[in-house]
């Protein structure tokens, strides 16, 4: 879990796709926080092969514990997936299992 007293990685999960609307109402709820939007996006690009991918997103997480632990408060929006990720459907239980908080936003 990544958190301390000042900084803190948090997540926000969607079913629907991240928007310009999504990002602003986070920007709202966690002010002075530095947003990133679909982090996980590039990592289902499957020309990138699956252990690389994998390798990537280990030093995303290291990246941002690194940001937390100097005392940013990052929240990084991601959207599920559905059908079928193969190997790669742990990347986004990867990630939450990470953060300090994980939120699960409505459908609109």
């Amino acid at each position: 879990m990544i958190a301390n007293a000042a900084g803190q990685l948090i997540v926000y999960v969607s079913d629907d796709p991240i928007d310009d609307g999504v990002v602003a109402s986070v920007k709202n709820t966690v002010p002075g926080a530095i947003v990133l939007a679909d982090l996980l996006e590039p990592l289902y690009d499957i020309s990138i092969p699956t252990r690389d991918a994998a390798h990537l997103l280990g030093r995303i997480k290291t990246e941002l514990e690194t940001m937390a632990e100097g005392g940013a408060r990052v929240v990084v929006l991601c959207h599920r997936r559905t059908g079928d990720l193969g190997t790669r459907a742990h990347f986004l239980a990867s990630l939450c299992a990470a953060a300090g908080r994980v939120h699960f936003l409505k459908s609109t």
